[in-house]
């Protein structure tokens, strides 16, 4: 079958979309098409859920869920309030129950480094029966951070949040337990003591909600599958008062599973963080959570993943750049074949062996949407957390995005020492290697020189 066909075959299969984009400033806002039997559940200000829980704002939306900032009127604290899409809501709870397990074996001190649910209950709304997952408030991801020359952790921080979260994934490793998704989406920093705040200071801190009306493209008014609005997630860097910790914690566990029985299907990892055996369609295991959490490193540390520079959009596209960086693969994958999305396929009439590259695209950052305060720089309070490049001015100009006109500028920002980024190296071309049992465990490398170039 051509690739003509499958653009033809996949044109007619997809839906039409039924809502317009919401007009939210700078906002990711959840895929409002997965408001639908199945999918999301509808969610407004002010809801109550399981007679307690009453949502105030939105701390952020994924594939599989909406996540809610709630105050929870029994015990009179702030609370995460998940809500899993319909479809997904019996795996989740099989991996939450799993996971749970696995922490509680975990030495006491090392269940901090997760985050599990405190109780969870059941749902049922116009697109289904869902999930509710009640788990601590926490705040930005090392992805919210660590953002090229937007935004960049300081390198001690740098360092004692990657340290802490490979000792979270060695320490569920030593449970038999692979996490599945190890990505810096879901490596959260902690919050300093929100329980101390009322619902009036989380408004000033952070701002009112801010909404806008989700709208069909037919123009008729959404049914109860969907909600009357789009709420805008909360942004824990607008606060003028020190919120955020210096501990990270790993998040997200709906794709892990038993070491001893590691899943048949392609795990649904961004494609940038995949193993490269993963990435032909052999097993997942510790060494591919590992592989993921050095691409991890690397952008809490640099500002840009690996392999994020690029078009990474499926198994094969990463494939053909770890070729470039490692060279060729191993001679045994060579037959693997690939579908037309890029995925691994065992199906002779479905796939073709992976092209030789020819030129890989970049993704430049000035096409990228800037934001109004890109330079405006963060609170003083963050100083020890993280810095705006973009806020600074060096030769009375401001960066604004890579260039060769900015080449002087980018010059004249603080650059990682010949020490570190020899130690960073050595550790990092110890796993991106392409045999899976070469790579060193998450025990293992702990003691790696680079984690303890500074107290952690």
């Amino acid at each position: 079958m051509s690739p003509r066909q499958y653009e033809d075959d996949d044109a007619e299969s997809l839906p039409d979309s039924r809502f317009l984009l919401p007009q939210l400033r700078d906002a990711d806002t959840e895929d409002v098409e997965k408001y639908q039997r199945g999918g999301l559940h509808p969610v407004h200000l002010g809801d109550i859920y399981d007679g307690r829980y009453r949502v105030v704002h939105k701390l952020g939306a994924g594939g599989f869920s909406t996540v809610w900032l709630a105050r929870d009127d029994t015990e009179h604290r702030w609370v995460a309030l998940k809500i899993v899409v319909a479809d997904y809501s019996t795996s989740v709870s099989t991996k939450s129950q799993l996971s749970c397990h696995a922490a509680s074996r975990c030495a006491s001190d090392a269940v901090f480094g997760f985050v599990l649910e405190r109780r969870h209950f059941t749902l049922d709304g116009p697109n289904g029966r869902y999930l509710c997952l009640v788990l601590p408030v926490l705040g930005p991801s090392a992805s919210d951070l660590s953002k090229g020359i937007y935004s960049r952790i300081t390198p001690s921080l740098s360092r004692r949040a990657s340290y802490q979260a490979t000792r979270s994934l060695a320490d569920l490793h030593a449970q038999g337990l692979c996490h599945g998704d190890v990505t810096t989406a879901n490596i959260l920093f902690g919050l300093l003591n929100i329980d101390r705040y009322t619902e009036s200071d989380v408004y000033r801190l952070f701002g009112a909600p801010e909404t806008a009306p989700l709208e069909t493209e037919s123009g008729e008014t959404p049914g109860p599958e969907a909600p009357k609005y789009i709420v805008k997630s909360l942004n824990f860097l607008s606060s003028i008062e020190s919120v955020i910790s210096q501990d990270v914690r790993l998040i997200d566990f709906h794709q892990s599973f038993l070491i001893s029985l590691p899943p048949e299907q392609m795990l649904g990892t961004p494609a940038e963080f995949l193993a490269p055996e993963v990435a032909v369609g052999l097993k997942a295991s510790p060494a591919s959570d590992v592989w993921a959490l050095r691409c991890s490193i690397f952008r809490v540390r640099s500002g840009e993943g690996p392999f994020s520079g690029f078009e990474v959009t499926s198994p094969v596209d990463l494939l053909r750049i770890v070729i470039q960086t490692l060279g060729e693969m191993p001679s045994s994958w060579g037959d693997t074949l690939f579908d037309y999305y890029g995925q691994p396929t065992k199906e002779p009439t479905k796939g073709s062996p992976l092209e030789p590259v020819v030129e890989t695209g970049r993704v430049r950052l000035e096409d990228r949407v800037w934001k109004e305060d890109k330079k405006k720089p963060y609170p003083p309070c963050l100083s020890d957390t993280i810095r705006k490049p973009t806020a600074t001015k060096i030769n009375n100009s401001y960066i604004d995005g890579y260039s060769y006109e900015t080449d002087e500028l980018l010059e004249a920002l603080p650059k990682i020492s010949e020490n570190e980024a020899a130690l960073l190296y050595d550790l990092l071309s110890k796993i991106f290697v392409y045999d899976a049992q070469k790579r060193p465990s998450a025990r293992e490398v702990l003691s790696h020189p680079w984690f303890h170039m500074g107290e952690l």
